[in-house]
């Protein structure tokens, strides 16, 4: 079974597998990581267009390396999941140093960069260099637990360790680029998770979950995701042609992007009860300003958080003196990197109520 299951999947690959993504068939561990790295949380449609912005302006592991890190968040913005490019510039400079620019080609060194785990290892230890390394990824756990037919938890220890044996069980030999590739694009076009193509998967003959009408409930996680409300008032302070912002610092979404000044509340409230807040109070103190509007809420939703966020423009009498805020000039706004919530305020112009 495990035998033919690998051979109908390489064939399917060979003869209907119609999938294009600039990086199928790249050989350059580069280019293999660096979309790699941009496809993890994130849909294929929109990381084409940034992989290919990457490549574009950092053709080599030694030019991203060389580039300043507000250049790289700039180009990632609207990505998500900002550690990604932070660990991504720290590994490209790790290979430069460390591996004097050679990308390492062995899975255990892959695996030493920052920011890659077993799954990135063994895609780029099997695509670039062909070796012996199963991926084991959403699209690969649905596949296989679907054709056999296994119930097991996906995000449990025992779940991981039963999969990580089939996945490897099942790689063919010297072949492991073209299997690893089969089966990742199976998971995504053929055995999707919602409405899988049953009546015309050339592998249904096979699959135990189809025969028993289990498709549908594979494959079983035991975590069930709660999503957290969050609320951000964000103050746009402008005094003359200056705007207010900080670097988000904390170890919270959003590291290293910049935000105007924030408050943050744990249920929404109007602007006359957040002027009468203390967190408001402590920011601005006898400080002078007009409120000059109020944005619609924006909704920006993460995978384990929904942000609300609304944008209340603000001009200062005088200026003032925000701790831990800096007063850049409204025209150098684009030099800086900013969350997709603050980017869609921007996109709308809502600067030029000032």
């Amino acid at each position: 079974m495990k035998e033919s299951f690998t051979n109908a999947l390489l064939e399917w690959n060979q003869n209907g597998n119609t999938r294009a993504m600039p990086w199928k068939g790249e050989k350059d561990p580069y280019r293999i990581w660096l979309s790699e790295i941009i496809l993890q949380q994130t849909r294929v449609e929109q990381g084409w267009a940034y992989y290919e912005k990457f490549i574009l302006n950092y053709p080599t592991v030694q030019s991203l390396a060389a580039a300043p890190e507000e250049a790289v968040f700039r180009l990632w913005q609207g990505l998500g999941y900002y550690a990604r490019c932070k660990n991504m510039l720290a590994a490209a400079r790790q290979i430069v140093t460390q591996y004097h620019g050679h990308f390492p080609n062995t899975y255990d060194t892959i695996q030493s960069l920052k920011g890659i785990g077993p799954y990135t290892a063994a895609a780029i230890a099997s695509f670039a260099f062909n070796l012996p390394h199963a991926v084991l990824d959403g699209n690969v756990f649905r596949v296989l637990s679907r054709y056999f037919d296994i119930d097991t938890p996906i995000d449990s220890t025992a779940g991981k360790k039963q999969f990580a044996e089939l996945a490897q069980e099942l790689l063919p030999h010297g072949q492991s680029a073209a299997y690893n590739q089969s089966i990742m694009d199976f998971g995504a076009v053929i055995c999707k998770p919602q409405q899988p193509s049953c009546t015309t998967c050339p592998l249904s003959s096979g699959c135990k979950a189809l025969k028993l009408g289990l498709a549908g409930l594979l494959p079983v996680k035991t975590k069930k995701l709660v999503i957290k409300k969050r609320y951000f008032h964000y103050l746009v302070l402008r005094y003359k042609k200056l705007i207010y912002i900080r670097k988000r610092t904390e170890n919270d979404i959003w590291q290293n992007l910049h935000e105007f000044i924030l408050i943050e509340t744990p249920e929404p409230v109007d602007t006359a009860s957040l002027q009468a807040s203390a967190g408001f109070r402590e920011i601005f103190g006898d400080i002078r300003y007009n409120i000059d509007g109020t944005s619609a809420d924006f909704k920006q939703q993460l995978t384990h958080q929904t942000i609300h966020s609304r944008f209340i423009l603000m001009t200062a009498a005088q200026k003032p003196e925000i701790q831990g805020y800096m007063a850049i000039p409204e025209q150098d706004m684009d030099n800086y990197a900013f969350p997709k919530t603050i980017t869609d305020f921007l996109k709308k112009g809502k600067l030029s109520l000032f």
